[in-house]
């Protein structure tokens, strides 16, 4: 009959399906393994970092997370889908200018929160903090480290690998709802910090598909953990270790803009900031493709 489907237009939706599913667990199994094959080894001297310093602790876990994702991406891009690793986001193209950018926008993002907070009263100045180059180096290595890891788990594989079999949108919606999910462990039951980090996702997606690298998210990503915890030395996404022992802002008010127990990150203060800069980033992606930046098919 005309213009029935025909059996090869049936089978699409289950062809991409089953492309993406069993590329997504393939690629989790490997992550695992090999992040187990570079923790396991040394359990004991985690033990023994924790001890001393959080910030050591994180050194390694950090470091082996990235080079097993790393490990693992290049085994997925160079074997199942026959490309080069390079393609995943780390073209030379426009490096420094979308680092500056990220690092301009990441500060510009984070210093607008802080500054509701404090002009409405429920961020308090405690003085200039006391630092050390050496803290700050370590503590910036860890975060970059674990930053770029989330960023491949984030906006690397598994979404270029929905977002060329569908579709961007629904390749940031599937990403932005697992880069959530990583974090529940620290969202202690409460909702409005599950759909910051959601929103949050949508920020990084939207800033990879602006530039097709991943420097823009990943140094946007970098300077607000790097200047939340290390710097302001402000709870980062539920967790204190990435302080550096001081505190330059007290933020105390009401839980539901400031987050409460899981910091900042969990409150509407930063729900305003985040969309407010997602917004500005979907803007330039639209004024980008309407200029001619391919649209994902």
């Amino acid at each position: 009959m005309a213009g029935a489907p025909t059996d090869s237009l049936r089978a699409w939706p289950f062809r991409t399906t089953r492309a993406i599913l069993w590329r997504t667990i393939t690629f989790f199994i490997l992550f695992g393994l090999l992040s187990a094959l570079v923790i396991v080894p040394v359990a004991s001297k985690l033990e023994q970092w924790e001890a001393s310093t959080s910030v050591a602790a994180h050194l390694y876990p950090d470091f082996a997370g990235l080079i097993a994702i790393l490990a693992a991406t290049w085994i997925m891009t160079r074997f199942v889908d026959h490309r080069r690793f390079r393609t995943i986001g780390f073209s030379r193209g426009a490096v420094v200018r979308d680092i500056a950018a990220g690092l301009a926008l990441g500060a510009l993002w984070l210093t607008l929160s802080v500054g509701i907070a404090w002009a409405s009263g429920w961020a308090t100045w405690q003085g200039r903090p006391g630092m050390t180059g050496i803290e700050l180096f370590e503590a910036g290595g860890s975060i970059l480290m674990n930053v770029l890891t989330q960023q491949l788990l984030l906006c690397g594989y598994i979404f270029q690998t929905i977002r060329t079999r569908t579709n961007f949108t629904l390749a940031m919606i599937v990403s932005a709802a697992l880069f959530s999910v990583f974090h529940i462990g620290a969202f202690e039951g409460a909702w409005l910090p599950a759909v910051n980090v959601f929103v949050v996702g949508v920020l990084f997606c939207t800033a990879f598909e602006l530039t097709r690298n991943l420097w823009l998210p990943a140094s946007l990503h970098f300077a607000w953990n790097f200047l939340l915890g290390p710097v302001f030395g402000l709870t980062v996404s539920g967790s204190d270790s990435l302080g550096l022992g001081w505190t330059a802002f007290a933020v105390d008010g009401p839980a539901l803009f400031t987050g409460g127990a899981f910091g900042l990150e969990g409150g509407r203060v930063v729900t305003m900031t985040t969309v407010a800069c997602a917004a500005l980033l979907t803007l330039l992606l639209l004024r980008a493709r309407g200029r001619g930046l391919p649209s994902p098919v």
